[in-house]
């Protein structure tokens, strides 16, 4: 149960970081944003907390340290600069690997959280205390000064748990601790609701507690001890008449504390009154805490392998589903095709709900990449802003999988190659800062993500020499300026005239492309010189389910996504040519390529009358692909294909039908591509 308790805090603490890193990015930019500084001050006190409740110490006093530095800041004893942001990256970084490895045995991992530690110190004024966890080396701080008791605030605390407050791993006796020890104190325990040991439930809680503190610390510091259990504990805090209640206290308030104990009841605050005017501090309205309620309800934290076994699941049943409609079209009965038809239904709305909450924001995925171009203005001298639009898109967990090593390397090249050294942007009239810019949105049933820098660009007639210079390109072929910029893509082909750590190995942007493709997406490149580059990747909302259209050639059924579809036509609706151009039809005044896909998988031909072209599209542009037959459109689960037909492009997966045959699933982009080589080769 402890594991599962600790596996619950990890998840909720990498959240927490995730959450910190975009909070330091803003206040790099805002650094007298007093909110931010408050956002991230409790971020970390919530890491802090949870780690010395879950036995993660060495994470609990390593965060301490720096958790003290942004008290400073909110405290108004510190500034923040880029020193201390890049400090704080890279806390986040230890803090990560802290999560990863637990309290620290090896006496390198100890050495090095003190060395951590020692940088963090350096930012302590005289007046901060240091943990006790600080290394040996570390000089102590100067004590504070005795603050006169008479001088402290005091605080009634009133604190009322739930029964169920222990189901989630927490320990009251650690809340109490944290008050007790911000100052002078003196604790009333209701115990008079425990029940018999007969009657006794060991995971529900009977016990209240009553502090009163006497301290220096602000009611926002009381506040923050409650941070995690602020749904599951009812809290009142009520301020004080000035008065050495602990140290000195008067006689009438020692007869009313015992006599508070005695009865097994608390203290009110209006009985302070004797003392002085009780200004309470005003309970939160009800109505605040009934959306409070409700809000916690309205989300929950699930396993992604659950969604994933959920998802299955549904594949699975719409498999079954075309097998029942197949047999109720069969059977002919009525009562049986009109059940088939409701639980069409049924099935696509499970199917849709399913997908839904395997969809995550694409936003949350991208802070590391505004990590990746600071650390590269450091590496690269250079200066440069990675701006995000449409981050609020969502995509398949798995698709955003694949994703992310194509965005590093594309952000990595539009660093190193397209953004230009600050001199060299000057003297062509730009800003010397650089922009990457990240814009996602959805077109139809796909989503468009383009990566621009606003650099130098890419030149056409060099990639062109250096495509001849490898043996790409057999001298004099005509290449449009897009196959020109698809040799970027090719295995091992760079311009870089410099090696670098970043760049410049021949890796990378082919990598973008098979990884692309693995997802039946597709990459493309635009680019001027000297006004930039763009790369823009289609992708599937969803890799598992999708709408195809049934087609056959030469009697082998294959499926053809239904969003990459815009028209199916017939022969008569079309006049054929040949042109230098290739193969073309004229439809509509348009002059559109085509390929015969009967051509392309096979030799035979049937009945051209009877066959059907389907206009697919290929970036801006349009393409026919000619089948024998259509069949019809179907909804149908895509699976993987097995090592051995991994490896051939033009299919990206394969399905089992309703009647247990099998249909390959046509990737159209991969397939023009097959036959645009194909037809340069020749």
């Amino acid at each position: 149960m402890l594991d599962k308790f600790k596996q619950k805090f990890v998840e909720e603490a990498l959240d927490n970081v995730a959450d910190l890193e975009e909070a330091l990015f803003q206040l790099e930019k805002e650094p007298e944003n007093s909110e931010l500084v408050e956002r991230i001050f409790r971020s970390m006190h919530t890491i802090k907390g949870g780690g010395a409740m879950f036995g993660f110490n060495d994470l609990s006093a390593f965060t301490h340290n720096l958790e003290t530095i942004f008290d400073m800041v909110r405290n108004k004893k510190l500034t923040v600069d880029k020193d201390i942001i890049s400090l704080s990256f890279e806390s986040l970084d230890y803090i990560r690997q802290l999560l990863d490895l637990g309290d620290l045995t090896d006496e390198e991992d100890i050495n090095r959280q003190k060395e951590y530690i020692a940088k963090i110190q350096r930012y302590f004024t005289p007046d901060t205390a240091v943990p006790a966890s600080a290394p040996a080396s570390k000089p102590a701080a100067a004590p504070k000064p005795q603050v006169p008791t008479s001088a402290k605030k005091n605080y009634l605390i009133t604190i009322e748990p739930l029964a169920s407050l222990l189901d989630n791993g927490t320990n009251p006796l650690f809340i109490v601790d944290d008050l007790t020890a911000m100052g002078d104190w003196k604790t009333i325990a209701i115990v008079k609701d425990i029940p018999t040991i007969d009657a006794l439930k060991p995971l529900e809680l009977n016990i209240k507690w009553q502090v009163l503190l006497s301290t220096e610390q602000d009611v926002n510091e009381i506040k923050d001890v409650f941070i995690f259990v602020e749904d599951e504990c009812k809290v009142d805090i009520a301020n004080l008449p000035e008065g050495k209640y602990i140290a000195e206290p008067p006689e009438a308030f020692t007869s009313l504390l015992d006599s508070a104990i005695k009865e097994q009841r608390f203290v009110k605050a209006s009985e302070f009154d004797q003392f002085k005017e009780v200004k309470k501090e005003p309970a939160k309205p009800k109505e605040e805490k009934a959306k409070t309620q409700d809000a916690k309800i309205s989300t929950m934290r699930v396993a992604s392998s659950k969604i994933d076994e959920l998802v299955n699941a549904v594949s699975e049943l719409v498999t079954m589903q075309a097998q029942l409609n197949l047999l109720a079209e069969k059977n002919g009965d009525a009562a049986l095709i009109g059940m088939a038809e409701q639980m069409e239904k049924v099935t696509r709305q499970l199917r849709e709900n399913s997908f839904e909450m395997s969809l995550i924001p694409l936003q949350g995925e991208l802070v590391r990449f505004q990590r990746l171009v600071r650390d590269l203005c450091k590496n690269l001298n250079k200066e440069m802003e990675f701006v995000v639009e449409g981050g609020d898109i969502e995509l398949d967990k798995n698709i955003i999988e694949h994703l992310m090593d194509p965005l590093l390397h594309i952000i990595r090249n539009s660093a190193d190659h397209g953004i230009e050294m600050p001199e060299e942007r000057v003297k062509k009239g730009k800003n010397p800062k650089g922009t990457i810019l990240l814009k996602a949105y959805y077109s139809g049933s796909s989503v468009i993500i383009k990566v621009s820098d606003d650099g130098k660009g890419m030149d056409p007639e060099k990639l062109l020499k250096k495509g001849i210079e490898r043996g790409l390109v057999e001298p004099g072929v005509s290449l449009t300026e897009s196959e020109i910029f698809n040799l970027v893509f090719t295995s091992g082909f760079s311009t870089s005239e410099k090696i670098s750590d970043v760049s410049g190995r021949g890796v990378g942007m082919d990598v973008v492309k098979s990884k692309i493709a693995e997802i039946r997406g597709d990459v493309t490149i635009e680019s001027k010189l000297d006004q930039g580059t763009t790369l823009i990747l289609e992708l599937p909302l969803t890799l598992s389910i999708i709408d195809g259209l049934l087609a056959k050639v030469h009697g082998e059924q294959y499926v053809v996504p239904l969003s990459n579809i815009e028209r199916i036509l017939t022969h008569n609706e079309v006049e054929f040519s040949k042109t230098g151009l290739g193969q073309m039809f004229l439809y509509e005044k348009d002059q559109i390529p085509y390929i015969d896909v009967c051509d392309l998988f096979y030799s035979e031909k049937i009945d051209e009358d009877k066959r059907k072209i389907l206009l697919v599209k290929y970036g801006e542009k349009q393409v026919g692909l000619i089948f024998d037959e259509i069949i019809g459109e179907y909804q149908i689960v895509v699976k993987p294909l097995g090592r051995y037909l991994r490896r051939i492009d033009m299919i990206s997966g394969a399905s089992v039908m309703g009647d247990g045959s099998l249909s390959l699933v046509i990737d159209t982009n991969r397939l023009i591509n097959f036959y645009n080589q194909r037809r340069l080769k020749k």
